[in-house]
Parts: structure tokens; C-alpha cells; sequence
């Protein structure tokens, strides 16, 4: 088992009580316990913050659960890394995968740091699966060799 990169779909089920949060969490104490790092785009910060502040907008949160959950989010123990550092390589995945930036920009930072990347995105999984076959979904992580 080694260092994981993680995508900011994995990063909310930490905060957010999502579909899949409890296996998220469990991820985060594992690596925890083995002593890995838990590598994130400093762009996470801003599009998890943007899907708590959502959960408040819906009514989904009050805004003291809205403060308390983005408290968790910057306490996260992870090593951030910026995106401008993997922007032309996620520009080349996006334009031959037609995906995202944002989803672009964390397949190239888990090949550009070598690392197995870790999502809970299946659509992005399925299209990049056969050349990035480093990238897991949340949900099949234990099931991997080493896990």
C-alpha cells in the first residue's frame, strides 16, 4: 500500500454525510493507521466548500452543521499539492478523455506523482479506466491488492 492522491468527490464524503460517507472515513483512519499520506489539489478546498455551502442552500444543513463541517474540511490530515503544477498534463486528459479540468486535473496529478489515485466519480473511473488504471472508485479500494 502506498501514498494515495484523492479526488474532491472522496474528500466530501469525509465531511458530508453522503451515499458511501462511512466507507470514505474508513479509507481516512486505514491510511491513518498505515501511516500514508493523503495527497488532495488545493482546488478541493473550494469545490468541497462549494458542495457544503450547497447542502445549506437545499436546506440539507443549518448553517451551524454548514460551519462546523467546513471546519472538518480544513482540518483535514492531507498534503496538498497546487493544480498549476499538473495543468497542462490535465488539459491533454481532458481534451482526449472530453472531461472535465477538474476531474482531469486529479488523474494527472495520481500519474504525475506516481501514485494510485482514489475517486468515488464512476463515470470519470469508466472513461479513463484502461490508460490510468491506478485511478480505483471509493467503493472497490479494499478490494484492491495490498488494501
Amino acid at each position: 500500500m502506498s501514498d494515495t492522491v484523492v479526488d474532491s468527490s472522496v474528500v466530501a464524503k469525509w465531511i458530508l454525510p453522503e451515499a458511501d460517507s462511512a466507507e470514505a472515513q474508513l479509507f481516512v483512519f486505514e491510511s491513518a493507521q498505515r501511516s500514508e499520506r493523503l495527497v488532495i489539489l488545493d482546488l478541493v478546498y473550494a469545490e468541497v466548500a462549494n458542495a457544503i455551502w450547497k447542502q445549506y442552500h437545499r436546506g440539507l444543513a443549518t448553517l451551524a452543521e454548514a460551519r462546523i463541517f467546513l471546519d472538518s474540511l480544513l482540518r483535514c490530515p492531507v498534503q496538498v499539492e497546487p493544480a498549476t503544477r499538473v495543468l497542462q498534463l490535465a488539459f491533454e486528459i481532458a481534451a482526449k478523455y472530453q472531461r472535465s479540468i477538474y476531474d482531469s486535473l486529479f488523474v494527472a496529478l495520481a500519474q504525475d506523482l506516481k501514485l494510485p489515485g482514489i475517486t468515488a466519480d464512476e463515470p470519470l473511473c469508466q472513461v479513463i479506466q484502461k490508460d490510468f488504471p491506478q485511478i480505483i472508485l471509493l467503493r472497490n479500494w479494499k478490494r484492491r491488492p495490498g488494501a
